[in-house]
């Protein structure tokens, strides 16, 4: 039997799995999510607030992230606002503890924030490479790291990132994307085997297209694209029931499992067909005369 359907029974969304996982699976008494002002964080921290958790909401926009934890305070929830740049890795550790003792223990804590392609006008920029992997990746395992001391001393608790399917293999256009991800899906698989013996969880959602304000900037099609409430609700789902990795939808998982076990060359030459490849490609400068 696979592993990680042993922890926990398949849920598929829109099927009665989904309607028997809620009421199996209690949500967490309190939860930490980062990233929360906006988007697939701000879905989540509802969706949680509705199944009774307190959220304790952390971004950067201020305002954003007060009109999320207002929305939850309007439906009956509980929510408190944090101001937080995952960029700055120390200070992340540092209030995701402080925070922990003031609320008197996180049940969940959810890495969520991220940022987009790491390029700017179509080519590779290292400084815009570099702000991502600072917020997809260190920001990330910051915000693990802060709450793992106070989790194992107290014998529970959840960890959980969201990574993405772009993470599966190196997709033209999104090379820094795809990598941070990649890493952060590595990072979450170590910290699983390191912790489950001491009574913690790690899970990893992987999810497909979702529908939220910033990838309805995308010029390219999104195949098989969730809307947010949909996408938070099984993501929440995973998240009470401790799967070890919930990712979404069939269709697109379906479709990366195949290209992870193409040989390079014949991936390499049907990756040259997509969209991204094209955009890298004519963003590219001109080789020299003589080159």
């Amino acid at each position: 039997m696979d592993a990680d359907r042993a922890a926990a029974p398949a849920i598929v969304a829109g099927g009665p799995e989904e309607d028997m996982a809620r009421r199996r699976w209690s949500a967490p008494r309190r939860a930490l999510v980062t990233g929360a002002s906006s988007g697939l964080g701000r879905a989540i921290a509802l969706e949680l607030a509705a199944r009774g958790c307190e959220v304790w909401l952390a971004a950067r926009r201020v305002g954003e992230l007060e009109s999320a934890a207002a929305a939850i305070r309007a439906r009956g929830g509980r929510a408190v606002a944090r101001e937080l740049d995952v960029r700055d890795a120390e200070r992340v550790v540092a209030c995701v503890r402080d925070w922990d003792r003031e609320c008197g223990g996180f049940d969940l804590v959810l890495a969520n924030a991220g940022i987009g392609t790491g390029r700017r006008r179509g080519v590779h920029d290292p400084a815009a490479e570099q702000e991502l992997w600072r917020v997809n990746l260190v920001g990330a395992a910051a915000t693990l790291c802060g709450a793992l001391e106070p989790m194992l001393a107290r014998g529970h608790g959840t960890l959980a990132a969201v990574t993405s399917l772009a993470g599966r293999r190196g997709m033209p256009g999104s090379g820094a994307y795809a990598a941070s991800k990649a890493a952060l899906t590595a990072y979450l698989e170590s910290l699983r085997c390191e912790v489950e013996p001491r009574g913690l969880h790690v899970v990893e959602l992987r999810p497909g297209y979702v529908h939220t304000a910033l990838t309805a900037q995308n010029d390219f099609a999104m195949p098989f694209a969730w809307p947010v409430e949909r996408a938070a609700a099984v993501c929440v789902d995973a998240l009470c029931a401790r799967r070890r990795v919930r990712a979404f939808p069939w269709q697109l998982v379906l479709a990366t499992s195949v290209l992870r076990v193409l040989p390079t060359g014949l991936y390499t030459r049907l990756a040259r067909g997509l969209p991204g490849s094209k955009r890298s490609a004519d963003a590219l400068p001109a080789p020299e005369a003589g080159a």
